[in-house]
């Protein structure tokens, strides 16, 4: 029985993806009896955690440079270019000598060996890794008509995006790729980012947020876990329609983009129920 006194589960995104028992959640439950159950978790302080995770976020802003670095290396090689071979390879080991000390200097840190990968064995996640139409993008469920983003407020929209490493791919090689999966725009992982030429100010929004989540929770492992990152997108594009000054066509665009993407998971979750 809820007791206002204290605060409830749906305070801390209970049923979200980001929330609590969400996505790389590591909550427990437990029964708690007033007056009776006692706390004997460990506690930490608020203080110590936030600047544990501030520590935490340079660790995978080095991984994210070194994979970044690598894709290059690999175009690099593919090309023969000599010079931008050497050129990369040394920014990989200058990145790998900083997250050596990173986790030296923190006893709480280990090396994260995977995350400075670009191939992963795992096939089936590298099937979501690379063909795009299995990546969180934003689809064209109609043909409508929108602005296309100014190249100004593009750059300023990305500024922090590419400050951390990541890339925006545009081009007529892109728009092909996206029209063939019926898509605006699409987050390949957490450091590329593909727009159309018509891509409109939702659609470099909601690709941010996909960013974010590859950041957060890695590569999505199954249907059900992009449906739910579709969902958290555009529940949160809807909620700051306004703020970001989103046309009244992209709102709509939104909401039926809510609406398929409700009924996918719907289903996917009957289909998949007990496994």
């Amino acid at each position: 029985r809820y007791d206002p006194k204290y605060p409830s589960i749906y305070d801390h995104g209970y049923g979200k993806a980001s929330g609590c028992f969400g996505i790389n959640c590591g909550h427990k439950l437990y029964p708690y009896i007033k007056g009776v159950s006692h706390n004997f978790q460990k506690q930490y302080d608020p203080e110590e955690a936030i600047e544990k995770q501030k520590i935490q976020q340079k660790q995978r802003y080095y991984e994210r440079n070194i994979r970044r670095l690598k894709y290059d290396l690999d175009l690099a090689k593919r090309q023969n270019d000599v010079e931008s071979i050497r050129k990369f390879s040394q920014g990989i080991r200058g990145y790998q000598t900083k997250l050596r000390q990173i986790v030296k200097d923190n006893d709480f840190l280990t090396r994260q060996y995977d995350s400075e990968q670009i191939v992963n064995n795992n096939a089936k996640t590298q099937l979501f890794r690379n063909n795009l139409g299995y990546n969180v993008h934003r689809k064209k469920l109609k043909n409508v008509h929108k602005k296309p983003i100014s190249k100004a407020e593009l750059n300023k929209l990305t500024k922090n995006f590419k400050k951390s490493g990541g890339l925006i791919l545009m081009g007529p090689d892109v728009d092909k790729q996206l029209k063939d999966v019926k898509a605006d725009g699409a987050a390949v992982n957490d450091i590329y980012i593909k727009l159309s030429s018509t891509a409109g100010r939702a659609t470099v929004r909601e690709e941010l947020i996909h960013v974010k989540q590859f950041r957060r929770s890695g590569v999505p492992k199954s249907y059900g876990e992009i449906y739910e990152r579709e969902l958290e997108a555009d529940n949160l594009l809807l909620r700051n329609a306004k703020k970001w000054k989103f046309s009244e066509e992209e709102i709509e665009d939104t909401k039926r983009l809510k609406a398929y993407y409700e009924e996918k998971l719907k289903k996917w979750r009957q289909e998949n129920e007990g496994l």
